[in-house]
């Protein structure tokens, strides 16, 4: 009886996620997709720098695009988008994400300007700098990719697709089904 009532609990508080829909090849649910030219990699994750926020206020999706041909392949954000309950969401842009970061930063720092600094000397602004560094790198930059070169990173999209049931993404032509498990 406790071991049903300890499953049930468990099965109860377990997060859902999206998983790479049928027929999508995938490896730790993770959406592989081969081409001639690309391997593109996908997933549904939480982002997991030091701005964890960011997870409460966007849908951080991570995508990894290799070019196996002799060309250049342009990516642009266009190439992005997500259809989800007959809507179609492009990336929110990293910028905005940037600035929005940034006003909350001069924002706190306006409501405490005598914040102590840590026992090692860092100060809250020194985190939140890092924080926004960190976010720059780890961000999907779209450019071009070089023959055989590799870029990966994390696209932030609207919140709301986090609370459908399924969703596509559609990378450079190429649509990717994901369901809610």
């Amino acid at each position: 009886m406790l071991t049903a009532g300890i499953l049930f609990l468990l099965s109860a508080c377990s997060v859902s996620q999206f998983v790479p829909g049928e027929g999508v090849v995938s490896e730790n649910n993770y959406a592989v997709i081969r081409t001639d030219t690309l391997l593109i990699i996908v997933k549904p994750q939480s982002y997991p720098g030091s701005y964890q926020e960011i997870n409460n206020r966007f849908f951080p999706i991570f995508i990894s695009i290799k070019n196996n041909s002799r060309q250049k392949i342009k990516l642009q954000e266009s190439s992005f988008s997500i259809l989800c309950n007959e809507k179609q969401y492009d990336p929110v842009p990293v910028d905005y994400i940037l600035s929005d970061l940034e006003r909350r930063m001069m924002l706190k720092e306006f409501s405490d300007p005598f914040s102590p600094t840590t026992e090692f000397g860092i100060t809250d602004r020194n985190k939140e700098q890092e924080m926004y560094y960190e976010l720059v790198n780890n961000a999907f930059s779209s450019a071009e990719l070089l023959p055989g070169a590799k870029k990966e990173g994390y696209l932030f999209y609207n919140r709301e697709i986090a609370s459908a049931r399924y969703f596509t993404i559609n990378i450079l032509g190429t649509a990717i089904p994901f369901v809610k498990q």
